[in-house]
């Protein structure tokens, strides 16, 4: 190789160098710049958690009949049976809108515990020292149409029906004057 080559040859690594160089500041520029356009995952998957807890927050704990009734007897509250039918438009209207009110929620917390049953269900559960199915359950409760809550005291004893739909803010007044009048 003579001066010539050598010197070609040295000026194309010292050019093809800095061009590398140069590209590679380039790119990372450019990822900076998509990184900052870019929404930051760290900050949605927190902000996605945050919702996912105040979700959380905001939902009710159903109670399976016996648990709900015993759990009602230990802590003093009343209880609030929820009968319902799968095919019943209301009853999803419930669950979907006055169910998830953030002030009926925090009504039901405090001083209720909620119990759901599906009237056409032939699930067992014990009523008055006998086992019967969930629909036989509503037709002891006098259940007709759906959607209809019973409340009832800390002991298990009919307090009130609400027969229909109520929005959230009637379902936090109906609450509070049943409490209120079973005392």
């Amino acid at each position: 190789m003579n001066f010539l080559d050598k010197t070609i040859h040295a000026v194309s690594v010292a050019a093809l160098a800095a061009a590398f160089v140069l590209y590679a500041g380039c790119a990372t520029a450019v990822d900076k710049e998509e990184v900052q356009q870019k929404a930051n995952p760290v900050k949605e998957m927190h902000a996605e958690a945050l919702q996912a807890q105040e979700a959380e927050k905001n939902k009710l704990q159903w109670y399976g009949y016996e648990e709900g009734l015993a759990k009602a007897r230990k802590e003093g509250k009343f209880v609030m049976v929820d009968f319902y039918a799968d095919w019943c438009k209301w009853c999803k209207k419930l669950d979907a809108e006055t169910y998830k009110d953030p002030a009926v929620v925090a009504e039901l917390r405090e001083y209720f515990v909620p119990i759901k049953i599906d009237s056409e269900s032939s699930k067992k559960v014990v009523h008055e020292m006998r086992q019967m199915s969930m629909s036989e359950l509503a037709e002891a409760y006098g259940v007709s149409s759906y959607p209809t809550v019973w409340f009832l005291d800390k002991d298990g004893k009919k307090v009130r029906p609400l027969n229909g739909f109520l929005p959230a803010s009637d379902f936090v007044n109906f609450l509070k004057v049943t409490r209120g009048g079973a005392r």
